[in-house]
């Protein structure tokens, strides 16, 4: 069967097999503007498209939609995410004597993909980009991408992320001037279901206890074996289980915590909330399943860091003001933007420490938050701007999200036998890090406000430590013993943290 898919560009055709989705077709051809958070279980209603009928165009679900012969659709206009590019970064590492040619540095997350093109001789990043990962269609989170491999689309997600990284190098080439055949080496950091994904291995052991990755990386692949336009090796940073990955060696790696002389924490904000606390030869780790929030998945009006999301939020003269990506108006709210929302509610008293939200039906509520509290659809909710709300929902789903990181916190202080004066350093990595406030972070008990003097963001590290990782045998030695002094813990087998973590679902009480 044929679709039809308008885009600003012309149309496309798109070929479905019979029993097929909407969605299914759509993720058969690269660079659509396509996000399923959910994975096509038709519960985060972020796959509409714009299906032409008789009486004009109607929104559909892409999952829940049948394709058939001669469909014509539409999808709406794909936004920009705001990745964290360093393009005058160089590698703090030596470059290994006798380098000839050029490199690609990359670190797959799973919501972005950034690589960058480096001389090797030199370590000097030449070219950098950033877009969102192909396999987004899938889903949104780990978890969703492994339940995708197990049902038989494994071939497709490796597909989507080689052809992706394959473009990604061409265009850098292009845009530095150099030929795609002086590449040489390219080095990986990410997690270890998109390593996995990339090296073309199931991720299934990960997604069932005991969480067993087929591999735990360090070694070198072929690039052309793997499909990548350059003859040459291919490094993934060496992951530590199937939830603490290469991206966080390459973070300690270029944090240097591994030469630190007081224990730091570590802590990556993302669907998965991994984080790791020690120092020298000593460190204890684990991952929490955080969930999409974060990223705005599964949030009413949620949305990546794109043109049109509310990125800060904050309390004026005497009213609420957003920050808005790109300066226009607000079309969705991202992950540090509900923080920061979340954060003025409960000084505004909107929410208690429960996180309940006031009903201006039956509650008394403050006088400053009464012009931003309404119902929609019959459930309270806090306006940030025209079409943009936070709801009670949204409140639950962060309250999951930051009680899981807040009780791995407490776990790992305890399996470390530190105490929070002891801490010298916490660390917010990622590029998602850099963008959260840290002060809206210790209000809603993300992280503790003992450590708010300590905090500080240092933006995409695992992007960082692949590129050393990239020019320095040094560096790759560096990362084999971080994997190998790391104490995981996995936190389904430990009873504590299911109390910490229900203590942790609360909101603190303003001192």
């Amino acid at each position: 069967m044929n679709i039809t898919v308008l885009l600003e560009t012309g149309p496309v055709t798109l070929s479905a097999r019979p029993g097929e989705t909407l969605l299914d077709a759509l993720r058969g051809h690269e660079g659509l503007p396509v996000h399923a958070p959910c994975g096509g279980q038709g519960t985060c209603q972020k796959c509409t498209v714009f299906l032409s009928g008789p009486e004009g165009e109607a929104p559909v679900l892409a999952c829940r939609t049948p394709a058939e012969e001669g469909m014509t659709l539409r999808l709406p206009p794909a936004a920009p995410l705001a990745v964290e590019l360093d393009s005058a970064a160089r590698a703090s590492f030596s470059p290994d004597p006798g380098l000839t040619g050029y490199g690609v540095a990359c670190d797959i997350g799973t919501t972005t993909v950034v690589c960058q093109l480096v001389e090797l001789a030199t370590g000097k990043v030449l070219a950098s980009a950033g877009e969102g990962n192909a396999q987004r269609p899938y889903g949104a989170d780990v978890i969703a991408r492994i339940r995708a491999s197990m049902d038989g689309l494994r071939p497709a997600l490796t597909a989507a992320v080689i052809g992706q990284l394959s473009r990604m190098i061409v265009e850098l080439c292009r845009s530095a001037g150099v030929p795609v055949e002086g590449v040489r080496r390219m080095a990986v950091a990410g997690n270890t279901t998109m390593c996995h994904l990339l090296a073309g291995l199931p991720p299934d052991g990960i997604g069932v206890a005991p969480f067993t990755p087929a591999s735990r990386f360090g070694d070198c692949h072929d690039a052309r074996a793997l499909g990548l336009p350059f003859d040459g090796e291919v490094y993934l940073c060496p992951a530590v289980s199937g939830y603490v990955g290469g991206d966080i060696t390459a973070d300690l790696l270029a944090a240097g915590l591994d030469r630190a002389e007081a224990p730091a924490l570590l802590i990556d904000v993302g669907t998965n909330g991994e984080m790791v606390l020690g120092y020298g030869d000593r460190f204890v780790c684990c991952s929490t399943a955080a969930g999409p929030a974060f990223e705005g998945a599964q949030i009413r009006f949620g949305m990546t860091a794109a043109p049109g999301a509310v990125s800060e939020v904050r309390w004026e003269g005497g009213k609420v003001v957003c920050a808005v990506i790109g300066g226009g108006p607000a079309v969705g709210v991202c992950g540090s933007g509900l923080i920061d929302a979340v954060a003025l509610m409960l000084e505004l008293g909107a929410v208690d420490e429960t996180g309940r939200m006031l009903d201006i039906k039956e509650d008394d509520v403050p006088g400053e938050a009464a012009p931003y509290l309404f119902l929609l659809d019959g459930s309270p909710a806090f306006r940030l701007a025209d079409g943009v709300a936070v709801t009670q929902a949204d409140i639950r789903k962060l309250q999951l999200g930051k009680g899981a990181i807040a009780a791995g916190v407490r776990v790992m202080l305890d399996a470390y036998g530190a105490e929070f004066g002891q801490v010298d350093r916490l660390l917010l990595a990622g590029g998602f890090g850099s963008y959260i406030r840290p002060e809206s972070a210790a209000r809603i008990g993300l992280i503790p406000a003992e450590l708010l003097p300590v905090t500080r963001a240092v933006g995409n590290t695992a992007a960082q430590g692949a590129l050393e990782a990239l020019v320095s045998s040094d560096a790759r030695a560096r990362l084999a013993r971080l994997q190998e002094n790391m104490d995981y813990r996995e936190l389904s087998n430990l009873p504590q943290f299911n109390d910490a973590y229900m203590d942790a679902m609360m909101f603190p009480e303003e001192e």
